[in-house]
């Protein structure tokens, strides 16, 4: 069961949710089974797209035409925090009684302790690029605004390659970096192929996804005897750039 009993606890005692997601992966980061549970329960729900600082305006421009009524924040980069903040503030004045209590749930590393300290202008909870820092449940106070930070947790039926995509799994803990990572590259073919061949400083063009993944091995120079690229150490560094925020979609 890992955090999901401490999750539900939450999720019961609070009055508005805010479900918060990865931007770059707008649809597999939003964790369905908690919303489905936040809605079973009649809780407001509010949908919070974090890491938009790490999307291209064209990108960002699409995710919110797609999900209107959610918001589009930076948590590092303190982007979008007043309009979310002046929102749960209105809402609370609506509720009519003393302090209103917000539960913030979602993947491991979606950046919901960012997301917090942001809102609250303070550090309530420690945040680490490594998945599943917050072990407990953690309180923060705005005003009428009772913030409560839960830890991340994954449905039972997610499979490894979507957590390692959307970072609820950290690069050493994946059984198959290599084949995660032709799927990142995948992404940003589909995407926006530019910014993956200015980052790594290869061409990109008419270049396939392990031609690509060959390509910045090379560059980086993580070869073995031979000239052979050593893939294991390409992928893992792949994996780190994107799930670190260092590859711009």
């Amino acid at each position: 069961m890992g955090f999901w009993p401490l999750v539900l606890r939450v999720l019961r005692e609070a009055d508005i949710v805010l479900l918060v997601a990865d931007a770059r992966m707008p649809s597999l980061s939003r964790n369905h089974e908690l919303e489905t549970m936040a809605n079973r329960m009649n809780k407001r729900l509010v949908i919070v797209f974090n890491k938009c600082d790490l999307l291209s305006s064209s990108n960002l421009g699409k995710l919110k035409a797609e999900n209107a009524g959610a918001f589009f924040v930076s948590g590092t980069k303190n982007k979008g925090i007043n309009g979310l903040r002046d929102y749960l503030s209105n809402q609370a004045e609506k509720f009519g009684f003393g302090s209103v209590k917000i539960g913030v749930v979602g993947y491991p590393n979606v950046g919901k302790s960012v997301v917090i300290n942001a809102l609250l202008g303070t550090r309530v909870n420690k945040v680490a690029a490594s998945a599943g820092m917050t072990r407990k449940i953690a309180y923060g106070k705005l005003g009428r605004l009772k913030v409560i930070d839960t830890p991340g947790v994954i449905p039972f039926d997610d499979k490894e390659a979507k957590l390692g995509l959307i970072a609820a799994k950290n690069p050493e803990d994946i059984k198959n970096p290599e084949k995660l990572v032709i799927r990142i590259i995948d992404l940003f073919l589909s995407q926006n192929p530019n910014s993956l061949g200015e980052y790594y400083k290869i061409d990109v063009d008419d270049s396939d996804s392990y031609s690509l993944f060959s390509d910045i091995g090379r560059k980086r120079g993580f070869l073995l005897k031979k000239g052979e690229i050593d893939e294991h150490r390409t992928a893992m560094q792949i994996i780190m750039d994107w799930q670190r925020g260092r590859i711009k979609l």
